[in-house]
């Protein structure tokens, strides 16, 4: 079955001497599209942090935040001097021009995060990831169940409007197959109106003309494509694979083959339903651009 766009997937657990929280959210987008927010010491993983994403999405626009606790206090935490100077005299010179009554505490400093400062060895690094990717793992499981089940009532959609759109499809048909025998009466009747009375109407060049029309608004291929269109849209439907380029590019098609119609269409019942078909095809696009 076909998978959403859009999903969330939420993971909190303590692993060795960390506690991670582990957020990944999914929207649509054209193509995949990865947005990570990372601790600064594990910034140096976020090649492999896409290729992992890349192994359970293929499309959309997929947001990772990552939080990591330390649960040991690291060996190797900094106070950036300078910086907290910098927020001193800023602060300092703000509390004098506004005359403030209150000095600067150093709980105000604290607040900038950039005053601290981690500088992790590249073994510790390596064991947090080590512990991550696990929790990565959950998170990307959660993700893509969610866009599962969004995805089913989806397909569900998509069937029913594939099953409106079919049984127009075969209505036009079932009108289509009688038009010879409309032309017929048709050419006939505007031919006696204009000859005199005494004057028949010759068959063989009656016959002609409406062979002639029956040609130019022939739509049996039309149907035929249409027919095969939808055929294929309800398998990639139920496909597990990421179709939904392949189903855009089907409604294209359907929506070519009933603007088609329309213009070989002299029956106004042939007309309302290709159009009735028309909105359905857009109802049927506008659905596919959440699949994946």
């Amino acid at each position: 079955m076909i998978k959403s766009m859009t999903g969330f997937g939420r993971v909190e657990k303590v692993s060795g001497p960390y506690q991670f929280r582990v957020e990944m959210k999914s929207l649509n987008s054209k193509g995949l599209n990865i947005i990570n927010q990372l601790p600064g010491y594990l910034s140096m993983k976020e090649i492999e942090l896409n290729n992992l994403v890349q192994e359970y999405v293929s499309r959309g626009k997929v947001q990772t935040r990552v939080q990591v606790k330390f649960l040991e206090p690291p060996k190797v935490l900094e106070i950036d001097k300078n910086v907290v100077r910098a927020y001193y005299s800023m602060l300092d010179e703000i509390v004098g021009e506004l005359s403030l009554p209150e000095p600067v505490k150093l709980s105000d400093l604290l607040n900038f995060r950039e005053v601290f400062r981690i500088e992790l060895s590249d073994e510790e690094i390596e064991n947090i990831w080590n512990h991550l990717v696990l929790i990565l793992r959950e998170a990307l499981e959660k993700l893509v169940e969610e866009r599962k089940k969004e995805g089913q009532k989806i397909g569900a959609d998509l069937k029913r409007i594939l099953e409106d759109l079919s049984s127009r499809v075969e209505e036009i048909e079932k009108i289509s197959d009688q038009l010879p025998a409309l032309y017929r009466e048709k050419i006939k009747e505007e031919v006696e109106k204009i000859l005199p009375q005494d004057v028949s109407v010759k068959e063989d060049i009656l016959e002609n003309h409406v062979a002639f029309m029956a040609t130019k608004a022939d739509i049996r291929e039309e149907i035929t494509r249409l027919r095969s269109h939808i055929k294929r849209a309800l398998e990639l439907i139920e496909s597990d694979e990421p179709v939904g380029m392949n189903l855009d590019f089907l409604g294209q098609e359907m929506l070519r083959e009933l603007n088609t119609i329309l213009s070989k269409s002299i029956s106004g019942e042939i007309t309302s339903l290709a159009l009735e078909g028309k909105v359905l095809v857009s109802q049927f696009r506008e659905q596919i651009q959440n699949v994946e």
